[in-house]
């Protein structure tokens, strides 16, 4: 299966027309979303444009994304939250949290983090793709190269539940890829003249990364 992900789009024109590009040349199975979709204004426009990619888009929210968009993926037939929604496309379990909330040098999913956590768990197992907006701690998610910024509850979901696959986005300068044991973690943020990351992802330790 081909994965196309991205996050942090902010609804930029640019960057909206880089992912059709991307979309419309690779030809993806699903176009995965891992946040900050909008950038407070028209949601409604952005999501009229994902909603008319050639392929699926799965969706969570970042901190640009207020809670009241949750209503368009209801209102579009190709758009889908995955928040706390398990998803599977071609017997690929996809499941994600919504929302962000940064603070000084460390970000939390939510306010009640650990309740929303104690709701994810159940749902992840060595098969998952799972996708949040910011960073697990200490992985893809240093500020400026200096300050890590990451949610510590992420990273400790990972380290318990070793989803296969995490994607990620929120700190725009850490786009890549990292490992946090058998957890492949990519943070697909797109940079001014970034596309985003193209994954292949195989049968069982076969999994293929390329930033386009």
């Amino acid at each position: 299966m081909l994965i196309y992900a991205v996050a942090d789009i902010h609804a930029d024109p640019e960057r909206i027309e880089r992912i059709r590009a991307v979309v419309s040349v690779n030809q993806p199975d699903v176009v995965v979303v891992a946040g900050d979709i909008i950038n407070y204004i028209q949601p409604a426009k952005t999501f009229n444009i994902l909603n008319n990619l050639s392929v699926p888009v799965l969706a969570v929210r970042g901190n640009s994304d207020p809670a009241y968009i949750e209503k368009y993926f209801n209102r579009f037939s190709n758009l889908t939250s995955l928040h706390l929604n398990r998803v599977m496309v071609q017997s690929i379990p996809f499941i994600g949290l919504s929302g962000t909330i940064p603070l000084p040098f460390r970000n939390r999913v939510r306010f009640r983090e650990q309740n929303l956590m104690n709701q994810a768990y159940p749902l992840i197992d060595s098969q998952t793709v799972f996708v949040v907006h910011p960073p697990p701690w200490g992985s893809l998610d240093q500020v400026m190269g200096r300050f890590h910024s990451g949610s510590q509850m992420v990273r400790d979901l990972v380290e318990q539940r070793q989803p296969r696959l995490l994607l990620c986005g929120h700190i725009h300068e850490a786009a890549g890829v990292s490992n946090i044991g058998e957890t492949t973690v990519v943070n697909c943020s797109i940079p001014k003249t970034g596309k985003g990351m193209m994954i292949e992802l195989g049968q069982v330790g076969k999994l293929e990364i390329e930033m386009v």
